[in-house]
């Protein structure tokens, strides 16, 4: 793919803290329009990784570069919609907390509705966030991150707090997310199978960049080589 459809250059990028080396010598690019799953053991540095990306950290050593403004960037970190149920803003409200460049009123409304009927919350408009389900606070939250018009959509555990029943349906969303409004995805799970099924390249860290490439390939590496 032609370097001008990179998003992110990583190049020999390790991340320490308190003496202790969370990431080491990554090196791996990421370009437009790819679906992205990031999977590794707990502790072998995928949430550091989406950090580092959105500029929450900076490495320790190495470069990162992005060919992308902070606000073409959409995040949903990890555990956002288990929140408080007691948390009284509206579903029109979390969504209009996504957007900072609005141009007007009438600008941010129509972001609002936009957004909400992309991810099928269109109809929960003025119920209270935390009277909503996990899949259903998740799509919110995903909601947010669209009202801000990204390249790019990062998220960290997405079904961490879906039930398993309402996982398969939260995955088909998030295909058609990359699928119909050519949505660049780059998504950390700990749910190495789902992901096989669902993205179009895996990157598994252990620290290291362990392999990277199709599900099929990785998984091949895994069987024979493990972590």
């Amino acid at each position: 793919m032609p370097i001008a459809h990179s998003l992110f250059s990583l190049n020999d990028v390790s991340y320490i803290i308190d003496g202790k080396e969370i990431l080491s010598h990554i090196s791996l690019e990421i370009h437009r329009g790819e679906y992205i799953g990031i999977i590794g053991p707990n502790g072998g540095g995928k949430t550091t990784l989406l950090r580092l990306l959105l500029g929450l950290a900076s490495p320790s050593h190495g470069a990162i570069s992005s060919h992308l403004s902070k606000k073409k960037i959409g995040y949903v970190p990890q555990r956002s919609s288990g929140g408080d149920t007691t948390f009284p803003a509206s579903v029109a409200e979390i969504a209009a907390s996504g957007i900072f460049d609005a141009s007007s009123a009438q600008d941010r409304d129509r972001r609002i509705h936009r957004a909400l009927k992309t991810t099928g919350t269109d109809h929960l408009f003025s119920r209270r966030i935390g009277a909503l389900s996990g899949g259903e606070r998740q799509r919110v939250m995903i909601a947010r991150a669209l009202a801000g018009n990204p390249d790019v959509l990062f998220l960290d555990e997405p079904t961490a707090a879906i039930d398993p029943g309402s996982q398969e349906e939260f995955y088909a969303f998030l295909r058609e997310l990359h699928i119909k409004h050519h949505l660049t995805i780059v998504m950390v799970s700990h749910d190495t199978d789902a992901i096989a099924h669902e993205v179009q390249r895996v990157i598994c860290l252990n620290r290291h960049l362990v392999c990277h490439g199709s599900p099929k390939d990785v998984q091949h590496h895994i069987e024979h080589y493990g972590h």
